[in-house]
């Protein structure tokens, strides 16, 4: 076959051109949209409104500053001998004490104004010295307040939180702890003074503490002390307050009075929830004569109506025993003007029996008196 010089090229070329094609195919990695389409989406004129907008930077409000403890000698309170701690217990079960111990404690760490302390301390320096103060303190100081730790941390911690809130709010919140704790202008006030001996002698004892505690100055204990002293012998007090009368009874209610027949009705000898009830005295059954002969009851209560009648039977047969085996029988009786009441008997039995088994049922506590057992009643 003669050399075809166009077909030796043209299957020379047949691998070139497979790889343009497949070169042609493959698109590569997506870019970024191309300016020229965007800008035609973007109606002419308004492109100032579609320009992307920067983005605004958060400004945070800065925490509140740190506290500063005042110089010394500052705080409106002398140098006690305890430390803090030492106070805190020396002061247990005192809420009054307490009071004044967190606020002289939130003063001397610049949590609360010297200026502010010393306003809510002079306002109820009544509740530490009763007669030598000014004025009382304010009423309710002698609520418990939680401890004296946990009242610091709580102003301390105030704005510190992930709810710090404004400026404005923790000083609302700041002035009504201080309002709960000590208030600067009490709304009512209420006096301390000892009303016995006795009392007086305990507060001149809490004076030794207060001093201790470094809440009132050995001046003002000793001033305090001299009031009291003063108190003791005027004889104005008694040495042990006598606790109050006991409030009187209330007034018993009055009885109901049922009409019937010539009077009224003696009352039942059970109640409406079977509960047995003795006889009221003076309407027994007569009591059996000495010898008698015939057959003996013996007259365990009175009732309101007759048919109560088996009901207390079964209920006076389960307390005591020794009636199981007796009959009963309901006798009319009528009383006059005492109205007409029903009397559960219980035999016949013997007249030496019925002697003896009363005489067991009175030492539990029920009524029983021998009686002639009734003709008339209407047997069980």
């Amino acid at each position: 076959m003669p050399f075809n010089p166009r077909k030796f090229l043209m299957v020379a070329l047949l691998p070139l051109l497979a790889g343009c094609q497949a070169a042609d195919q493959y698109s590569g990695p997506p870019g970024p949209p191309r300016a020229e389409s965007s800008r035609r989406s973007i109606p002419p004129g308004l492109e100032p409104l579609y320009a992307p907008r920067p983005p605004v930077p958060m400004v945070e409000e800065p925490p509140p500053p740190m506290p500063v403890p005042p110089p010394p000698g500052m705080v409106p309170f002398p140098t006690g001998r305890l430390s803090p701690d030492g106070a805190e217990m020396l002061l247990g079960g005192d809420p009054e004490a307490l009071r004044f111990l967190a606020l002289k404690q939130l003063a001397e760490r610049g949590l609360v104004p010297v200026e502010d302390c010393a306003a809510r301390k002079d306002a109820n320096l009544g509740a530490l010295l009763p007669l030598t103060a000014p004025e009382p303190p304010a009423a309710g100081l002698n609520i418990p307040i939680p401890p004296v730790t946990d009242v610091v941390a709580r102003f301390n911690g105030l704005g510190t939180g992930a709810e710090r809130g404004t400026p404005a709010s923790r000083a609302a919140e700041r002035e009504f702890l201080l309002d709960s704790l000590l208030p600067k202008v009490p709304t009512r006030r209420e006096a301390r003074t000892p009303p016995d001996i006795a009392s007086a002698r305990k507060q001149q004892e809490r004076l030794n503490r207060l001093e201790d505690a470094g809440l009132v100055t050995p001046q003002q204990r000793a001033e305090e002390t001299d009031a009291l002293e003063r108190l003791i012998a005027g004889g104005t007090l008694p040495e042990v307050l006598a606790p109050p009368p006991p409030p009187p009874p209330p007034p018993e209610p009055e009885k109901k009075k049922t009409s019937g027949g010539r009077g009224n009705r003696m009352p039942g000898g059970v109640s409406g929830q079977l509960r047995v009830i003795p006889s009221p005295p003076g309407v027994q059954a007569p009591k059996l004569g000495a010898g008698a002969k015939g057959p003996a009851g013996m007259h365990l209560l009175s009732m309101g109506s007759a048919a109560h009648g088996d009901k207390a039977w079964e209920a006076l047969t389960k307390e005591h025993s020794e009636l199981a085996g007796l009959g009963h029988t309901v006798s009319r009786a009528d009383l006059g003007e005492l109205g007409v009441t029903y009397r559960l008997i219980a035999g016949p039995i013997d007249a030496d029996k019925a002697q003896s088994l009363c005489a067991t049922l009175k030492t539990r506590g029920q009524a029983c008196t021998p009686t002639p057992f009734p003709a008339n009643g209407t047997g069980k």
